[in-house]
C-alpha cells in the first residue's frame, strides 16, 4: 500500500513536471517538445487564422492564472507574426505565433524564470 502510495505521487510528480503550463487548444498538432531550457519548450501548428489562434492560446493561458503583459508586432503590422508574453509569480511565458499561409498558424512557447 505504501509502494503504491509513493508510485502514484512519484508518477504525478512527473507527469506535472513535464506538462504544459497550459491546456493546449483542440486540434493542436505537436511538432516539437524541448525542455533543454536552450530553444522553445513547444512548437505545434493549428489549422486557424492567427487572429483566431491568438485568441485561443490567450484564453487558455489566461484561465490558467497568467496576466497579459505584452503583445510585440514582428512584422509590420503584427499580420504574419506576433510575440505574447504573460507573467505568474516570478515565471514569465512567452508565446511566438506567426502564419506563412494565413490558413496555418504556427505556435511556440517558453518560459522564463
Amino acid at each position: 500500500m505504501k509502494k503504491t502510495f509513493f508510485l502514484l505521487i512519484l508518477f504525478t510528480a512527473i507527469a506535472s513536471i513535464a506538462a504544459d503550463p497550459f491546456e493546449l487548444p483542440r486540434n493542436t498538432t505537436v511538432i516539437n517538445r524541448d525542455d533543454s531550457g536552450k530553444t522553445w519548450a513547444f512548437n505545434g501548428v493549428l489549422d486557424a487564422t492567427l487572429p483566431a489562434t491568438k485568441k485561443l492560446l490567450k484564453e487558455s493561458i489566461l484561465k490558467k492564472g497568467f496576466r497579459f503583459q505584452h503583445e510585440i508586432p514582428v512584422d509590420e503590422k503584427g499580420e504574419k507574426q506576433v510575440l505574447l508574453s504573460f507573467i505568474k509569480g516570478k515565471e514569465t511565458l512567452i508565446v511566438m505565433i506567426w502564419s506563412e499561409d494565413g490558413k496555418k498558424t504556427y505556435f511556440s512557447y517558453g518560459m522564463a524564470k
